[in-house]
């Protein structure tokens, strides 16, 4: 039943003046079956009720209309002599009269009224449908995601619009649509929208809420179909196409609302392009960053040990120099060790570069932790190898890793944990969560500042301790970081203070591999 109410509301909206008519007409039918119980001078008061209902649902002009033609219908068949226009009592006459004036104010006053509360409503849906599309230009990131709300918000205040978001696709100037009911390319009045930064189809006169926002308007218009630039305050971001279900030009209202579109899009995108300006100078200040410190490092870890080099072999072949062989020895060592130091800063650019250009790709296969452990201290001096101290638990699962990649990976770990402390080094293996397997490296030295262990992770970065060690490149532990990463492993820094650090390294095993 309501339905049905709502559907011959609706259609009494849409058919104003057909309905006002159709309405008198088939409720005059109704009353000339009742014109014998009722005299004449009653039939004002149903009339007026028909006034009324036109008015509230149709407007002032149907309801205008109906009053006329109600006030014709009861002269010409209630009112004596039927079926003509005369009326032979004055009283009838004078009622009539009154009728009319009753009838024209009661449609005057609830037609105003009634399209005055259409108005307020329609306003209603466009300030709901921008709120809405604002709210989504902050909420959203994606320019297709835009477009869509966009064409959703349109259609649902304008029924059976066509709407189409044209961009710049090229450096060439082409444009391309974002929008998902695009057709096949740009009219012929978008590109010269684009182009010449005029809008096409609007009214040439802005309503006066909307100046200062209101583009310039092209004097050719053309039925149905409005093509709006997307300035922001720099450039031409775009065009805004909207193709109206009906071959006509938008009112005053719709036209303002497509301007508020047009300049939200505009804004979204303006504030997308500065964002991506704005990641590129950040991207190009953080590479040069990088290499200044990339320079900074090869001048100190290259230039240091050779120049350690250069003197040791200088004196051993200075002609007026006598030295014994213990003496040669000792120059011998300094020299040996600053070879190992400059191979060591070598082989850790070399890894630092192969993994930023993606060059060193994993080949994992099936390992035992201890396996890898075991190649970790076979490469440690003697000395530094008695400090280690293994709690590795038998039965633990296999992992499945790249050997050389974690093997120098957690070299790196235990080698700054023998460097930077004096006391033993604990290494610790247990199952973890998920089926990965944790391996925890501790040590006894100082511990780690706070400010350090936010960027310790970072190339090229020496902590405190780093910048007093003469052999830190600051690359040790950003190589651990893409090598484990690389091999779907992790290293965090579980805990540092007064008693030492402690590195958690967590490796998938075997068996989460295979649930993958």
């Amino acid at each position: 039943m309501n339905s049905w109410f709502d559907g011959v509301r609706d259609f009494m909206h849409r058919r104003g003046s057909l309905s006002a008519v159709l309405l008198v007409v088939g409720m005059t039918a109704v009353f000339l079956l009742f014109r014998e119980y009722l005299d004449s001078r009653h039939w004002g008061w149903p009339y007026l009720l028909i006034v009324g209902a036109v008015a509230g649902t149709a407007g002032m002009k149907p309801a205008l209309l109906a009053s006329a033609l109600s006030f014709l219908s009861w002269n010409f068949f209630f009112i004596p002599p039927y079926h003509t226009l005369i009326v032979a009592d004055p009283q009838d006459l004078i009622q009539l009269l009154v009728y009319l004036a009753v009838a024209t104010a009661v449609g005057l006053q609830t037609g105003r009224l009634r399209e005055r509360e259409a108005e307020a409503r329609r306003e209603e849906r466009f300030a709901g449908a921008l709120s809405r599309l604002s709210a989504g230009l902050v909420s959203s990131g994606s320019l297709g995601d835009i477009a869509s709300l966009a064409v959703a918000e349109v259609r649902s205040v304008m029924p059976g619009s066509r709407l189409n978001v044209w961009v710049p696709g090229t450096p060439t100037g082409s444009l391309r649509s974002v929008a998902h009911d695009a057709g096949d390319g740009p009219a012929s009045r978008v590109r010269a929208s684009f182009e010449r930064d005029v809008a096409y189809g609007l009214p040439s006169r802005p309503p006066s809420e909307s100046h200062g926002m209101w583009p310039v308007v092209a004097v050719e218009t053309g039925q149905g179909d409005v093509a709006i630039p997307l300035r922001s305050s720099g450039t031409i971001e775009g065009v805004l196409q909207v193709e109206l279900a009906e071959l006509r030009g938008p009112d005053h209202e719709e036209a303002l609302f497509l301007v508020s579109t047009a300049n939200l899009i505009a804004a979204f995108l303006e504030a997308r392009r500065l964002a991506r300006v704005a990641n590129a100078a950040i991207a190009e200040r953080e590479a040069e960053r990088l290499r200044a410190a990339l320079v900074s490092s090869v001048s100190h870890e290259l230039k240091t040990p050779l120049a350690g080099v250069t003197a040791a072999v200088t004196d051993l072949l200075e002609p007026d120099v006598s030295l014994d062989e213990e003496a040669v020895r000792a120059r011998l060592a300094v020299a040996t060790r600053d070879l190992k130091r400059l191979d060591a800063a070598i082989a850790d650019l070399l890894d630092a570069s192969r993994l930023e250009a993606r060059a060193w790709a994993p080949r994992c296969d099936v390992y035992e932790v201890g396996e890898i452990l075991g190649d970790v201290l076979v490469r440690l001096a003697d000395g530094p190898r008695s400090r280690v101290d293994l709690a590795i638990p038998t039965g633990l699962p296999s992992v499945f890793v790249d050997f050389v990649q974690v093997s120098k990976a957690l070299g790196h770990v235990v080698d700054n944990a023998l460097k930077y402390s004096r006391g033993s080094v604990r290494i610790a293996a247990r199952v973890g969560g998920d089926g990965m397997l944790e391996c925890r490296v501790s040590d006894e030295g100082p511990g780690m500042a706070v400010n350090d262990r936010e960027h310790v992770f970072e190339k090229f970065y020496r902590g405190e301790a780093g910048r007093s060690s003469a052999s830190s490149t600051g690359l040790g532990l950003a190589i651990t970081r893409d090598l484990l990463e690389a091999n779907g492993g992790s290293i965090v820094i579980e805990s540092t203070g007064p008693a030492g650090t402690s590195m958690l390294i967590t490796l998938p095993t075997e068996g989460a591999k295979e649930d993958e």
